[in-house]
């Protein structure tokens, strides 16, 4: 089954790709939970897809220029643990920022369930039961 969840959530990451924000919330379990964990900034929880699209925006809303893509998806059974490359130019500061982050998926009956942001890979992974 694990195979499946990385098809999903890979097609997430397709459907935001293409700008296609239904295709990819139909992937989002009703029931979706969205964490952004310490030290990330302003760690918080949040519910449903509407929960997923408040933090996005808040993130996104720091940024005059945004770019985020995935590239590399750690298939972990019933997670999928995936890097994050993320650009972008500072609203007010207009400085030029990128980062990595690690978003972990946790995926159940082809939907997508749990969605936690960490800072690092060794913390993904150690969320799912892995190592470096």
């Amino acid at each position: 089954m694990s195979h499946e969840n990385v098809d999903v959530v890979r097609q997430w990451w397709e459907a935001w790709d293409a700008d296609d924000l239904g295709r990819g919330l139909a992937l989002m379990d009703d029931g979706l939970v969205t964490r952004r964990l310490a030290p990330m900034p302003d760690p918080g929880t949040w519910d449903g897809t509407e929960g997923l699209l408040d933090v996005a925006a808040e993130w996104v809303d720091t940024f005059d220029e945004f770019a985020m893509a995935a590239d590399d998806f750690i298939d972990a059974g019933d997670h999928v643990v995936v890097r994050v490359q993320q650009q972008g130019r500072g609203t007010d500061s207009r400085v030029p920022v990128t980062a990595t982050f690690w978003f972990v998926y946790g995926v159940r009956s082809g939907k997508v369930v749990t969605l936690d942001m960490y800072a690092t890979r060794a913390q993904a992974l150690e969320a799912v039961g892995l190592r470096e």
